[in-house]
């Protein structure tokens, strides 16, 4: 139970920072209702993870591509919206079909919405999300799983490597549902991590299609390193959250589709 609140905590902290780039102890304590011992403990944990950089009185925004959330962190942030996102994903989906997934939050959330599809093939690159496939009670028998072998990383349960990657190149799929840890009209989508990200690029390079989730708070951001040109995705699936502005260059590029997690509105495409 502490180890949750603490993450929960940690999760609206960093959307904190997010929003407004930098805050003073006295007022995060106050808005996590937390002491300011226990505010500064969190700053400083976050701040060894390389997340923010603590300044007096408080903390600032990490400045670097490089410092993406943990996954314990990022599995309870937009919740809502990562579902609603997930939702209209899955109807890209058909019995019969072979799909690639990677193993971000949102993707944890595509699985448990994939119901009622027969002779579907699964290529999981994340003991995590496979692990989701194989207890899925959402899937129709019968449903094949292919985990692709590797190096695992710890929190992320990512799979990485040489073998893992000759794995993904050999493999095609008619979709492939990429996570995003962010997502540029003149960068494409990019990765915190730069091993998960080349695991993402052999993916996409077997795929038909090309399916890149991102709620809204992902998108006019940069990250490490490249996932993929935007003329290598077929289909962007973001938010409402999004700013237009931002919404409006990436439909120059992408064909993109925005759902409202508020009135369940399964996505509406946007057309440039």
């Amino acid at each position: 139970m502490a180890d949750r609140l603490k993450a929960a905590r940690h999760n609206e902290l960093l959307e904190i920072l997010a929003r407004v780039e930098s805050i003073q102890v006295p007022e995060l304590a106050a808005h996590l209702g937390v002491s300011e011992v226990t505010a500064r403990r969190d700053l400083l944990e976050l701040e060894q993870a390389g997340y923010l950089k603590r300044v007096h009185g408080g903390a600032v925004k990490a400045p670097g591509r490089s410092a993406g959330r943990p996954y314990r962190v990022r599995e309870k942030a937009a919740a809502d919206r990562k579902q609603a996102i997930a939702v209209a994903a899955a109807r890209l989906v058909a019995s019969g079909d072979a799909i690639a997934l990677d193993g971000g939050s949102t993707i944890m959330h595509l699985v448990s919405v994939l119901n009622g599809l027969t002779n579907l093939t699964v290529v999981a690159a994340n003991l995590r999300t496979a692990w989701a496939v194989a207890q899925s009670r959402a899937f129709a028998t019968p449903t094949r799983l292919i985990i692709i072998g590797g190096s695992v990383k710890p929190d992320e349960l990512s799979v990485s490597g040489i073998s893992a990657l000759e794995q993904c190149r050999n493999l095609r799929v008619d979709t492939a549902f990429i996570s995003a840890s962010a997502v540029d009209s003149t960068a494409g989508v990019t990765d915190y991590d730069y091993e998960d990200a080349a695991i993402k690029r052999a993916i996409i390079q077997g795929a038909r299609q090309v399916v890149v989730l991102a709620d809204g708070s992902k998108l006019g951001h940069q990250a490490l390193a490249l996932v993929a040109d935007l003329a290598q995705v077929d289909t962007l699936i973001t938010d409402t959250f999004a700013d237009k502005t931002i919404l409006k260059e990436l439909t120059q590029r992408v064909k993109v589709i925005v759902v409202n997690p508020a009135t369940g509105d399964a996505g509406q495409a946007l057309e440039a």
